[in-house]
């Protein structure tokens, strides 16, 4: 059986531990470019960047003193990998969800990836203002040409099935951040998006800090509820397999009992047999013991 106490003592420790730290991490489906993102921000290839799922765990950083970037697997890449996903999205100050423009609008597990998110957060104004939709790789040629129309089909969309608005957009492109510091052109830089996104984080890092007590609290009490919820849907799964169990020894001693009434009939049926053909051979044997005296008695 799961050692719950234990699981939840491990996730208060957890918790407490992330009381003095800025935890920034990244979400969206497989290779959307969050680990490029992480990169471009931290300014070092830290991260695994390929066209195949590598992010299979949570990877984690320190972008600067006691700021964290958490990377985090593709959304519906694996079952096990959202597991680990949503179980990093908990420890969030702010989410950056990362969609690439050339892929055309949000998909269903997307926004089903928003609404799960969104339901580990204390509560949908808290969210809206620790989320962040980051559209990457606008460099495409034919998503540079709608990227309006993309941003716009994206935010109608959350809104719709999301019930989210007002939260910040951002367009980048790691692409031309790359070739901007290369090239050292500060035009090509600036237009990447990154320096924007990097500025807004920044700004933030004394706020959110400040909002880490209120936040460990609402986390430890959502936690507390978890744990309540895990261990009474234990007790009913225990209290189910003793219903179980208990209703298959009615079932074997119900039926032992019949097969007890059945041999005990079948003997009382064979004794009051026996009894009768027992009676049947006495009257026999008297019959015979009489018809002996007789012929003895006329022939001698």
């Amino acid at each position: 059986m799961k050692d719950y106490a234990k699981a939840f003592q491990k996730k208060i420790a957890e918790i407490n531990a992330d009381a003095d730290k800025i935890n920034i991490i990244n979400a969206g489906v497989m290779n959307h470019g969050k680990s490029s993102l992480f990169n471009s921000l931290i300014g070092d290839a830290v991260f695994p960047e390929e066209d195949v799922r590598t992010t299979v765990k949570t990877q984690i950083e320190e972008w600067s003193k006691g700021v964290y970037l958490i990377d985090t697997p593709g959304l519906s890449a694996e079952f096990v990998d959202d597991a680990v996903a949503y179980e990093a999205y908990r420890r969030a100050n702010v989410i950056l969800f990362v969609h690439r423009v050339d892929t055309g609008e949000l998909h269903k597990n997307g926004i089903d990836g928003i609404n799960k998110i969104k339901s580990l957060f204390p509560d949908e104004k808290f969210f809206t203002e620790h989320f962040c939709l980051v559209l990457t790789s606008i460099d495409d040629q034919s998503a540079r040409e709608n990227l309006e129309t993309i941003r716009d089909k994206a935010l109608a969309d959350i809104k719709k099935f999301c019930g989210l608005s007002g939260f910040k957009v951002f367009f980048v492109s790691n692409t031309r951040y790359r070739k901007g510091l290369a090239e050292r052109k500060s035009t090509l830089l600036k237009k990447s998006g990154i320096p924007e996104l990097h500025d807004y984080l920044q700004q933030n890092f004394s706020k959110w800090l400040a909002e880490n007590k209120s936040v460990r609290i609402a986390r430890i009490a959502r936690e507390k509820e978890d744990f309540i919820s895990q261990l009474r849907s234990e007790r009913s799964k225990v209290q189910s397999r003793i219903k179980s169990k208990q209703e298959k020894i009615r079932r074997r001693q119900k039926n032992f009992l019949h097969k007890l009434e059945e041999a005990v009939s079948l003997y009382n049926s064979d004794k009051s047999e026996y009894e009768y053909q027992d009676s049947v051979l006495d009257s026999l044997n008297d019959e015979f013991v009489s018809l002996t005296q007789r012929w003895q008695k006329e022939h001698y």
